[in-house]
């Protein structure tokens, strides 16, 4: 991510706009970018701030703290949704392992019980001297 777009989605950031993907872009931009990120921790706190003061709140005492924590949990969020993903990813390969496995086991089965009818239809023949239908 270039620093052009970067800036730009500070906002939604801010917000909590962004999608899982673009988040993590957006942080790991933040985290090599000194320039984006001072300027993301002086729009944060600008933004914080006429919020506080618009909900008659009182005003923090360290934005930058605020924005680091917003930052921890956007990016924990982030790995709980890739492990949940791979987790459901791992359980459907192991249904589709599951499924062929039995529709295997269901072929060999049949395939024993054919060979079962023709072994006992040949030993008939050698006994009787005569195919049986």
């Amino acid at each position: 991510m270039d620093c052009k777009r970067a800036q730009e989605l500070i906002t939604p950031f801010i917000n909590g706009q962004l999608d899982t993907e673009e988040a993590d872009a957006f942080l790991e931009h933040m985290e090599n970018c000194k320039e984006c990120r001072e300027e993301m921790e002086v729009f944060y706190s600008l933004v914080t701030a006429m919020k506080q003061l618009d909900d008659g709140t009182d005003l923090s005492d360290n934005y930058t703290a605020e924005l680091n924590h917003k930052m921890e949990e956007c990016y924990l969020e982030g790995l709980r949704r890739k492990r949940s993903c791979a987790r459901r990813r791992m359980l459907l390969v192991s249904l589709i392992f599951l499924l062929l496995f039995m529709n295997g086991a269901t072929a060999v089965e049949k395939r024993d019980e054919a060979d079962e009818r023709f072994l006992r239809s040949m030993e008939r023949t050698e006994i009787t001297g005569k195919e049986s239908p």
